[in-house]
């Protein structure tokens, strides 16, 4: 006898559970949505956005870098300029991405990547003004075609080559 009163109890506690989810759940259906505003936003990710005035540039350019020769290929970048990089070489390089702020000392760089391969891939964010690029060097005997696509917040390129005087090249 007592079987059938502990399952309609226990059928009648399930029900009331049901009920107080359903209305819990119509209760919140019917309050909005409260968003954060764009200052709470910000104020939790202040590194998502930073807005330019001008429309990003892409380059795409190649180089040939003869046995034991190197070059640096840097962008003018103003603090918190960005650009997305990818370069491929036909043959292993060591080099080193690395940026020089704008009127530090002749030869001071600070070096964010060295590293040796035939390729590099990333985003790069300039924590300062002042150019911010590459030096590439073929330790090999033979010639190495290296290829660099970018997209970003950068002025001017400027290829630097021993005995050669520096070429800027203006990006509008």
């Amino acid at each position: 006898m007592r079987e059938p009163v502990v399952k309609s109890r226990m059928f009648l506690f399930a029900a009331a559970v049901a009920a107080a989810l359903m209305t819990t759940v119509a209760v919140h259906a019917q309050e909005p949505l409260k968003l954060p505003t764009q200052q709470e936003t910000l104020a939790k990710w202040p590194w998502s956005i930073t807005v330019h005035p001008a429309p990003f540039q892409q380059q795409r350019v190649q180089f040939t870098l003869k046995p034991t020769e190197g070059m640096e290929y840097k962008y003018r970048l103003e603090k918190g300029g960005t650009f997305l990089y990818s370069w491929t070489a036909s043959s292993d390089l060591y080099w080193e991405l690395h940026s020089e702020p704008e009127g530090s000392p002749r030869g001071y760089a600070e070096f964010f990547d060295t590293n040796q391969g035939a390729a590099s891939h990333g985003a790069y964010q300039a924590p300062f003004p002042g150019i911010h690029g590459w030096w590439w060097e073929n330790k090999s005997d033979r010639e190495v075609t290296i290829t660099l696509s970018t997209s970003g917040f950068y002025t001017e390129s400027r290829e630097f080559r021993r005995g050669q005087p520096v070429k800027i090249t203006p990006l509008k």
